[in-house]
């Protein structure tokens, strides 16, 4: 588990751009647009930035943001608060409460083959605070990937 005080950023600096300012990659092509965007009055199922999750209060009606990065950028969903389905392998559930003047706790939790278990805990963050939890969860979701394609290969030489 990590767990990260108000104070500190994994890292100890800026993330790192994966674009540049027009929005282009390093590499010069434009990454694909999301399948979904941002609409004005739309909630849960609708898959947005994370950044524009984090700017508001999480919903009463929502047990957390199920997030997976897409080229680089972390993207959420709304998991509605009565849906009882398990977290899908290899995604994170961010969670966040207030905890006083401008300040959140965040949590994670990773879904697992046969469970989800807490990841990481952010106590009292200020402000926006997406790119805090950013490294975490783009590190543990490329992790996740390459063990589970390790699985794979060895399970198929060994058959």
């Amino acid at each position: 588990m990590t767990r990260h005080d108000r104070f500190s950023r994994p890292g100890g600096g800026p993330a790192p751009a994966t674009t540049s300012p027009a929005g282009q990659h390093p590499c010069g092509h434009r990454p694909a647009r999301p399948a979904l965007t941002l609409i004005p009055g739309t909630g849960l199922g609708t898959r947005v930035e994370l950044s524009t999750l984090t700017r508001q209060p999480m919903p009463g009606d929502a047990r957390g943001a199920l997030v997976a990065p897409v080229h680089g950028t972390p993207m959420a969903t709304w998991v509605p608060l009565d849906d009882p389905s398990p977290i899908p392998q290899g995604r994170i559930l961010l969670s966040w409460t207030p905890a006083g003047e401008d300040r959140t706790d965040v949590t994670a939790h990773l879904g697992l083959a046969g469970a989800q278990v807490l990841l990481a805990v952010w106590p009292g963050l200020r402000g926006e605070w997406s790119d805090v939890v950013r490294p975490t969860v783009a590190e543990v979701t490329e992790l996740h990937a390459a063990l589970h394609l390790a699985t794979a290969l060895l399970d198929r030489l060994t058959d």
